[in-house]
């Protein structure tokens, strides 16, 4: 299996705990993959470690001490402050947080019957269940009534038959026969006393010999299985109270921390984590209503040893169940996180810890505090400030913004481009965030579009497609349609797609008379695809984790396409480097740089950048904002066919429409239509039974008024019945 190995620094500032200063560090990281002989540099990133001369002191260990005289703060689950945001905004959960983080909050309204019920078919793990104290205080008087109980017989017995006991002195009080009874069931020893033989004490000694050895073996049962329970071990299971969701090299991710505090290894610990959305629930087409749908988020590799703390992490993308959320659009469906530790110990015994997270509970653009510093010199020991477990911090950048709207926006829409880092077993396919237009040597216009793979040969059998779609209105036949789409050829259909990215590459497609781009060839008719969309599609079999990973990215052609200009090169050749293995720039990956010799420009590329260029002026002056002071107020915007150019075009008015600045080409994930974030509700309102019958000449029928109101005959009716049926 391949491997890496990570300079000990990285570029940025070292993430300080608390008392610790905040100290730059050497600004190069250079990761070089086995066996794939490419040493890949890195742009600036934040120190994924810790210090080698700073860590937890005096200080650290009174703060430490001051948060414990909270009595709402534990280990394990932290501050009870989300518990009480909870009671006093009287906030609906399925799972508790705080004191009694992972206890469910669902309450069935028939409730005392479903306990009975509970008792009368699973006893014993009703009983395992119950608070130790009440099952210690049942056992007590359940044995203090059967010694009562057999001490009435006893005592009738006594008076009835007295020479049924022997030596007992002529005494037939109930006290006498009380006892009698204690040392029959516990079998602590007769003594003088003892039964002589009568049939009467025969058969009261075997019944109650009998029920006092079920009971025993009742009471030791329950009270072992109670005691040895290990639902105690997951209180040694820190899941933090609060949850994060921001970017990692760029990656969209919702980050968790988990943390073992006891040394005991656990045995295959699993963490799952499941999405519960509400709102208005939905509708089927059968008419069954569905409340609640429950949607599993991946999380990523754990280590079993879990000697260190670890965050888990959930890659938000096009597979995941939060993609084309924000912060507003969880909130309006009641959205709950609820996360799940579960594991065994060193006993075979299976335990777990939960913990749940509401959409006020999880932070955007936060990260979590560092507390894993590495050992003083003299000291051999790595170290845990578990102070600052649950703590979290914005990234930079972000420590001004207050609201959670504000930093979920700037998350959502980043102004820096990244790539993913080299992890084994992530998504680290790449594609760039614009396309270049640039001349071919036999004069056919090439657009191109720069994938990379940061991983080097993690992902096989790479195929490569690209669409263009276009926004009509009617289909050169006059059909109505809202959009047509069609395939650049790439070399999909050859086959010759199938790319090994040991090293970034430039896919390209040949705009030749067969091309569906051919119209840009003509200066008169490439206007028509300005607000034109190109989808990239990057997928690839992962061999690491078995699965098969895509990338998917959209380029808006009048913002994103870039007339002559070429992607500035990124691979130094091996001639140059000591270890003579090829260096690949990861920092220019996104980088375009226009042609600047007149010989190498295309007049005609020329022309095209020149007409979108007015056309986004054009646009761009003409747009007028809806209160007509320059800002946008509540109302909504609804851009005509042709004017999304002039939108996109526009730096301004696009960062006040979506929030988006610069030229960086959307994600998928950026305009990913869910049920949820659907703004009209079209897969919720939508309703059964009730589907349009539309007569097919009235998608043809001029609009004339007049022969709305003209009587129809019946056998019109029929004629058009018949007729829709056909249809």
């Amino acid at each position: 299996m391949a491997t890496y190995s990570v300079a000990p620094h990285l570029n940025g500032r070292n993430p300080s705990g608390p008392n610790l200063p905040n100290k730059r560090i050497e600004p190069a990281t250079s990761v070089e993959l086995a066996g794939s002989g490419v040493t890949s540099v890195f742009p600036n990133r934040r120190d994924a470690g810790v210090s080698d001369k700073h860590g937890p002191n005096w200080l650290n260990g009174f703060l430490f001490w001051l948060r414990r005289k909270d009595k709402g703060w534990s280990p394990d689950r932290g501050s009870a402050q989300h518990m009480r945001e909870r009671e006093q905004r009287k906030s609906p959960a399925l799972v508790a947080t705080g004191r009694h983080a992972g206890h469910s909050r669902v309450e069935y309204i028939q409730k005392h019957y479903l306990f009975l019920h509970a008792w009368k078919r699973d006893f014993f793990h009703a009983a395992i269940h119950t608070p130790l104290y009440a099952v210690l205080a049942v056992m007590a008087v359940i044995y203090t009534a059967t010694f009562f109980f057999f001490g009435l017989l006893w005592w009738g017995i006594l008076r009835k038959y007295g020479e049924c006991v022997s030596n007992n002195n002529n005494e037939t009080g109930f006290v006498t026969a009380l006892i009698f009874s204690v040392v029959t069931e516990q079998t602590i020893g007769y003594g003088n006393t003892y039964p002589n033989e009568c049939w009467a004490a025969a058969w009261l000694i075997m019944v109650q010999s009998v029920l006092g050895m079920i009971m025993d073996a009742i009471t030791i049962g329950i009270v072992f299985a109670r005691i040895s329970h290990p639902k105690q071990r997951g209180r040694t299971i820190a899941i933090s109270d609060s949850a994060v969701i921001s970017r990692r090299d760029g990656i969209l991710k919702f980050m968790f921390r988990i943390a073992d505090i006891r040394r005991t290894q656990v045995i295959e610990p699993q963490v799952k984590a499941y999405l519960y959305t509400w709102g208005e629930g939905r509708n089927t087409a059968e008419g069954e209503h569905i409340p609640v749908r429950i949607e599993s988020l991946e999380i990523g590799y754990i280590d079993g040893q879990l000697l260190l703390p670890l965050i888990e992490e959930h890659t938000i993308d096009e597979r995941s169940p939060l993609c084309g959320h924000t912060y507003m659009s969880l909130k309006s469906v009641n959205a709950e996180i609820v996360v799940t530790f579960e594991g065994t110990t060193e006993f075979g015994n299976p335990f777990m810890a939960r913990q749940s997270y509401l959409m006020d509970e999880i932070m955007w653009g936060h990260q979590f505090n560092q507390i894993i510093y590495h050992p003083e010199p003299e000291d051999t020991r790595y170290r845990i400030d578990f102070s600052s477990f649950h703590s979290t911090s914005p990234q930079d950048g972000l420590e001004g913004m207050g609201s959670q709207e504000e930093r979920c926006l700037r998350v959502l829409r980043p102004d820096i481009t990244t790539v993913p880092y080299p992890l084994l077993g992530e998504n680290t396919l790449v594609i760039s965030d614009s396309l270049v237009l640039c001349p071919g040597a036999d004069s056919k216009p090439r657009l191109q579009v720069r994938i990379g793979d940061t991983y080097p040969n993690q992902h096989v059998e790479i195929s490569v497609r690209v669409y263009i779609y276009r926004w009509i209105t009617t289909d050169v036949s006059g059909i109505p349609q809202d959009y047509s789409v069609e395939q650049l050829e790439v070399g999909y259909e050859t086959g010759s797609d199938r790319l090994l990215l040991w090293l970034p590459m430039i896919v390209t497609h040949v705009i030749d008379d067969d091309s569906p781009l051919c119209n840009w060839r003509d200066p008169d008719t490439v206007l028509s695809d300005s607000d034109a969309t190109i989808v990239v599609v990057v997928e690839g079999y992962m061999y690491a984790a078995g699965t098969n990973r895509m990338r998917m990215r959209m380029f808006h052609t009048q913002q994103d396409v870039h007339p002559n200009h070429i992607f500035s090169p990124v691979v130094t050749a091996p001639s140059v480097s000591a270890d003579y293995k090829p260096r690949v720039d990861w920092s220019k990956f996104h980088e375009v740089v226009a042609l600047q010799s007149d010989e190498l420009k295309s007049p005609h590329l020329e022309h095209v950048s020149k007409s979108w260029g007015a056309l986004s002026d054009s646009y761009g002056s003409a747009m007028q904002l809806p209160n007509g002071d320059g800002e946008l107020d509540d109302a909504t915007v609804t851009l005509k066919p042709g004017q999304l150019a002039g939108v996109m075009s526009n730096p301004e008015l696009l960062h006040q429409l979506t929030g988006h600045r610069g030229t960086r080409a959307p994600e998928a994930g950026h305009i990913h239509l869910t049920p949820d974030t659907d703004p009209e509700n079209t897969f919720r309102t939508r309703q059964a039974n009730r589907r349009p019958r539309v007569r097919f000449e009235e998608l043809f029928a001029p609009d004339d008024s007049t022969h709305g109101d003209e009587a129809k005959t019946p056998a019109t009716d029929a004629n058009q019945e018949q007729g829709q049926s056909q249809v």
